[in-house]
């Protein structure tokens, strides 16, 4: 598999003696990469375990599987027909096995028919002769240059465009040039501002003759997977439109800007909005490729000038939401225009430019009537960061003054800008998070084994809107159902759970997900808004797509079933819970199965994942609660990803209730205790009775090594107070025990279970050194007299003072400073 990482990640499936199960088949190629609308077109498509190939599942409308020639485990030889209407560009499709889908790669339509490469063609003198309207499907060896050649008449373009990073195999960085028959390169492109690494270049033949384009890798590199699509032509190709966006449903007059020159046109709109909506010239041969245009639900505003001045800005006469379109037209143009806006509003200032195909690198401020500064922005449009984008708050009722130029002062026919200016909107949408590092696109798919399900998580996101919400999934499967029925008013997230019948059949849909306000005052509603890594490297994200359906799939059954064991008992605040999950294995089947925790409710954590060995058939969640989390019956499921060599397969558990509920006691941390080596104390903790429960709890301080040992104790719904017995001995370390709580263990009614509290959180018991035997100062000499005198006998010694232990650290302090 090449660096590149785009929506492929390699798996493998199940593949049994006795039968078939869910598995998960990998999708690495297709040959072609492309073909043209209208057509019928025989395609290979390669990968592996394909063996039991079902169907291709594409997301767009109008592409038709005909036939199936040929499916082995690597390959497939299938037939489709691609509608005349189906939109030129790139569409995501998937591989569907009879046990699975695959990651999605991209297939091009276009407007001319393919034509293969041939070598030898990496002579100039010996190119490969090709026709105009025509797609060439080739690949760029190491320090490989292929070479065409075309014949035009004076004054006849000659277009090319070539699709190879976009591709998603590698990260290939194609090179284009026209060149005449004296080998001057009339035009070249490199890199270009809309297609990033692929170019297109237009030249206009000054003479009858041969031409010859040609395209290698930049820095002569290349390989085996250094694929392309070269399309050649005599259509016209605008780096960009203004204005680049407008509302829908309406006819708007734009021009299609090219290097050199210009043409309008007035084209209808769709009636919907569309992220990844695409303009095409309807007058002209159209570019194999769409220009990036804006479908939004309110206007545009277009500038007037001349605009290089405050004083002589462009108005607006509506506020927001509005968008704001203009060209930078020469080195060193600004644009103002006039805005009235009312205090208190929010607003989003979106800068579009890179992002739609112009060189123009924004910087946009915002200033009073008076001139004063309010805010700014050079770069920060997201992964086209050189398009502006800010929030400004507005202090008061009044016009705004909204400044456009470039950073570097340069400008041109095609330095075209738009601006978004729009208050926050209600707004819901829902996505699943990314499972994975630098792959957004694993497991983002449902296959749902028959009998089984399929779960996934989905966060979603609410702007100014409330309530709960009901999802709606259109068009499922037959056999399959959503078990998830509401998105919570209060929950950022939740667990989707697909479910299929046994005697469901193989098949798939692409279906639309929506979230449905439960309340008919609510007018808003939620859309699914999954983007996907179209091609990447590394960290560096170069197309994404948005998709507002999900791929489900019915499959052959999984070898093994989950079922999460209902607990007797709540989860309780500050509390912990095990939650046991048992496997049922096929027999036959005693792979290790990966356990993912899908969802888990506010102020509940646990492990994200657990195992259950080869052989083996459970494993244990801890679920643990914090002081805040709600009481509420909440619908858990754990999904199983297994392998049993040569590929994953997936199934969930059914939905299992688990309760959250209310501590039934409570207890402060208990005050440093601390006592010497070798002695005994108590640890006492002052309890706090929240709820009454019948019989007795167990209560045990846990946090402390073997070598400490601390009894247990009993306690009842009256205790107020607990003692704990501390034993020490030589082996007792001294120092600090820290973070030490009480585990109560309390009988819950009509069970045999308890609820585990921990209470007395951060308490701390520290085991100081023996203390020192001061000995007693020896006795004074005596000194012989000349006669012997009797001594006088000595007073019974005092009896030792008795120390207080603060006394004593006292002293031992004293001592250790002489």
């Amino acid at each position: 598999m090449s660096s590149i990482r785009h929506l492929l990640l390699t798996a493998a499936a199940f593949v049994f003696t006795t039968s078939a199960f869910a598995a998960y088949p990998e999708f690495s190629s297709t040959k072609p990469n492309g073909g043209q609308r209208g057509t019928d077109v025989k395609l290979t498509v390669t990968g592996s375990r394909l063996a039991d190939f079902e169907s291709l599942i594409f997301f767009s409308p109008g592409f038709t599987q005909k036939s199936v020639e040929k499916a082995e485990n690597g390959k497939v030889d299938l037939t489709i027909n691609i509608a005349a209407d189906v939109p030129p560009g790139n569409h995501l499709m998937r591989i569907r096995t009879k046990t699975g889908i695959s990651h999605a790669r991209q297939f091009f339509v276009g407007i001319f028919p393919n034509v293969e490469e041939k070598e030898p063609n990496s002579d100039f003198d010996a190119p490969q002769v090709i026709n105009f309207n025509q797609t060439v499907e080739g690949v760029v060896q190491n320090e490989d240059v292929d070479y065409y050649k075309v014949t035009a008449k004076k004054g006849q373009r000659i277009s090319v465009e070539v699709d190879g990073l976009r591709l998603g195999y590698t990260v290939f960085d194609p090179f284009l040039a026209i060149i005449d028959k004296d080998r001057f390169e009339k035009v070249i492109s490199d890199d270009t501002i809309l297609h990033r690494q692929d170019g297109y270049c237009s030249y206009v033949a000054e003479e009858d003759g041969d031409y010859t384009v040609m395209i290698r890798e930049s820095s002569y590199r290349g390989g085996g997977n250094s694929y392309y699509r070269l399309h050649l032509g005599s259509y016209r190709r605008p780096d960009v439109v203004y204005p680049a966006g407008g509302k829908i449903g309406t006819k708007t007059k734009v021009r299609f800007i090219e290097r050199d020159s210009a043409f309008e046109e007035e084209v209808q709109l769709p009636a919907e909005v569309d992220p990844n909506y695409m303009l095409y010239s309807k007058t002209q041969e159209p570019a194999p490729s769409g220009n990036p245009f804006r479908l939004v639900n309110y206007d545009n505003v277009l500038e007037a000038e001349p605009n290089e001045e405050q004083a002589k800005a462009t108005v607006a006469t509506a506020g927001e939401p509005i968008a704001l379109n203009g060209i930078i037209e020469k080195p060193g143009d600004v644009d103002f225009f006039k805005v009235p806006l009312k205090k208190g509003m929010t607003l989003e200032v979106q800068g579009y430019a890179q992002s739609i195909g112009s060189p123009l690198d924004s910087v946009v401020n915002i200033y009073n009537d008076k001139g004063g500064s309010l805010s700014g922005n050079d770069d920060g449009g997201g992964r086209r960061r050189l398009d502006s984008k800010f929030k400004i708050g507005i202090p008061a009722d009044g016009d705004y003054f909204v400044r456009v130029t470039d950073h570097l002062e340069r400008g041109g026919p095609n330095f075209v800008y738009r601006l978004e200016l729009i208050a926050a909107e209600p707004e819901v949408f829902f996505a699943s998070p990314q499972y994975t590092v630098n792959d957004n696109a694993y497991r983002q798919f449902i296959p749902v084994p028959k009998g089984g399900r399929y779960a996934t998580l989905v966060n979603i996101s609410r702007n100014n809107v409330g309530g709960d919400f009901k999802f709606e999934a259109q068009n499922l499967p037959k056999g399959v159902k959503l078990l998830t029925e509401l998105a919570p008013k209060d929950l950022g997230s939740v667990p989707l759970l697909f479910e299929a019948t046994g005697d469901a059949p193989l098949g798939h849909q692409v279906v639309p997900m929506y979230l449905n306000p439960t309340d008919p005052a609510t007018k808003t509603r939620g859309k699914l808004r999954q983007e996907f890594d179209i091609v990447r490297n590394g960290n560096v994200v170069y197309y994404t797509e948005i998709e507002d359906r999900l791929p489900v799939a019915v499959v052959e059954e999984a070898p093994y079933s989950l079922e999460i064991v209902k607990p007797a008992v709540p989860l309780v605040n500050n509390g912990i819970l095990e939650l046991k999950v048992v496997a049922k294995r096929k027999e036959g089947f005693k792979a290790a199965i990966r356990v993912f925790m899908i969802w888990k409710p506010n102020g509940v954590s646990s492990l994200g994942e657990q195992s259950i060995a080869e052989g083996q058939n459970e494993c244990i969640f801890q679920l643990d609660a914090n002081a805040g989390t709600p009481a509420g019956t909440w619908n858990f499921t754990v999904m199983g990803e297994a392998d049993a060599g040569n590929g994953r397969t997936y199934n969930a558990s059914p939905f299992t209730a688990v309760v959250t509920a209310p501590a039934y006691i409570n207890a402060p941390a208990i005050p440093l205790v601390a006592v010497e080596q070798g002695k005994e104390t108590f640890m006492v903790a002052k309890l706090e009775q929240l709820l009454p429960f019948e019989g007795e709890a167990n209560a045990q301080v846990l946090g402390v090594p073997d070598t400490i040992p601390i009894e247990p104790a009993k306690i009842n719904k009256d205790t107020k107070e607990v003692s704990f017995k501390v034993k020490t001995d030589a082996k007792s370390p001294i120092g600090k025990q820290a973070n030490l709580f009480v585990r109560v263990d309390v009988p819950v009614k009509g069970t045999n279970a308890t609820t585990i509290h921990r209470i007395a959180l951060g308490s701390i018991l520290r085991i100081d050194a023996p203390r020192k035997v001061v000995a007693p100062p020896p006795a004074a000499p005596v000194v012989a007299a000349n006669k012997p005198v009797e001594a006088p006998k000595p007073a019974a010694p005092a009896a030792p003072k008795v120390l207080s232990r603060l006394e004593q650290l006292r002293q031992e302090a004293a001592g250790g400073k002489k």
